[in-house]
C-alpha cells in the first residue's frame, strides 16, 4: 500500500510540473520613492504566469511565447 501511495505522489508531482513559469524582465525594476523626492531600484521585476489562468494549453504556452518575444526570460517555477 505504501508503494502504491508513494507512485502516486511521485506520479502528481511530476504531472504538476511547469505549470507556472516566473518571468523577469532586466529593464522593469521596482522603485521606491521617499517624501524628499529620492528614490531606489530594487532589482528586476518577476511575473508568475500560471497555465491555471488560461482555457488551453495553446494558449499559455502564445502568452509565454509573446513575453519572451518582448525580451522577458521565462522558466520553470518548480525548483522555486
Amino acid at each position: 500500500m505504501k508503494k502504491i501511495l508513494l507512485i502516486l505522489a511521485v506520479a502528481f508531482t511530476f504531472t504538476a510540473c511547469n505549470k507556472c513559469k516566473e518571468c523577469t524582465h532586466d529593464n522593469y525594476e521596482y522603485t521606491t520613492y521617499d517624501s524628499n523626492g529620492n528614490y531606489e531600484t530594487h532589482g528586476d521585476q518577476i511575473m508568475e504566469v500560471c497555465s491555471d489562468n488560461f482555457e488551453s494549453k495553446d494558449d499559455f504556452k502564445s502568452y509565454i511565447d509573446a513575453m519572451e518575444d518582448d525580451d522577458w526570460e521565462c522558466k520553470s517555477d518548480f525548483w522555486n
